[in-house]
């Protein structure tokens, strides 16, 4: 038993949902403790309308700063018609604390804790986790869930195993643009976003 753990929630695993219609990136505070999380595609991120499945204080964070971002979208209420800061909160911390809780839903919790540093420990998990949501994603027509916390897990990324046929999202330009040179499609970088991803269909 690791005596360096006092917290409770320490073992707890929860699902993080990016409800917004928008890619949430590590610029926007898509990180924990200075690292990038890391979306179903393998790269830094979480796209919009994605299920990932972390431990309870990376979902914490993630959360925190998400809802930070919805709420903060006019930082000209913070100043007055000079331009001089009102010294007004964008956001109280009873409207924060109900958005954050808005991306997460608690699954279940883990048992037999392991002995490292709780950054390692947290990233660690966070890898975990994806590994397991791409496996139940990649295996749900051939594999029932085996366990509670895999049911558990099933559950809370069922929304991306039936919608599974729908077209991909892409978070920006980038992204598309990366999709069709994979493809081998010819398309003129200097388009928008909309036109590009009509190349796609």
């Amino acid at each position: 038993m690791n005596d360096n753990v006092q917290n409770p929630n320490d073992f707890k695993v929860v699902s993080f949902h990016n409800l917004t219609d928008f890619g949430f990136t590590p610029e926007m505070g898509c990180m924990y403790d200075s690292r990038p999380i890391l979306g179903r595609n393998g790269l830094p991120g979480i796209a919009p309308g994605e299920t990932i499945v972390l431990p309870y204080h990376v979902a914490q964070q993630l959360a925190t700063n998400l809802a930070k971002r919805v709420l903060n979208t006019s930082p000209a209420a913070t100043v007055d018609e000079k331009g001089v800061p009102t010294g007004v909160a964008v956001w109280d911390k009873d409207l924060l604390e109900q958005k954050k809780n808005e991306f997460l839903k608690e699954l279940y919790t883990e048992a037999n804790p392991v002995t490292e540093s709780q950054t390692d420990l947290l990233m660690r998990k966070v890898e975990e986790y994806r590994g397991l949501v791409e496996q139940l994603l990649q295996d749900r027509d051939a594999k029932v869930p085996e366990t509670e916390e895999e049911q558990l897990v099933a559950n809370a990324v069922q929304p991306l195993v039936t919608n599974s046929t729908e077209a991909p999202v892409y978070a920006d330009k980038q992204e598309v643009i990366a999709e069709l040179e994979k493809r081998g499609i010819v398309h003129d970088k200097r388009k928008n976003k909309a036109e590009l991803e009509k190349l796609l269909v």
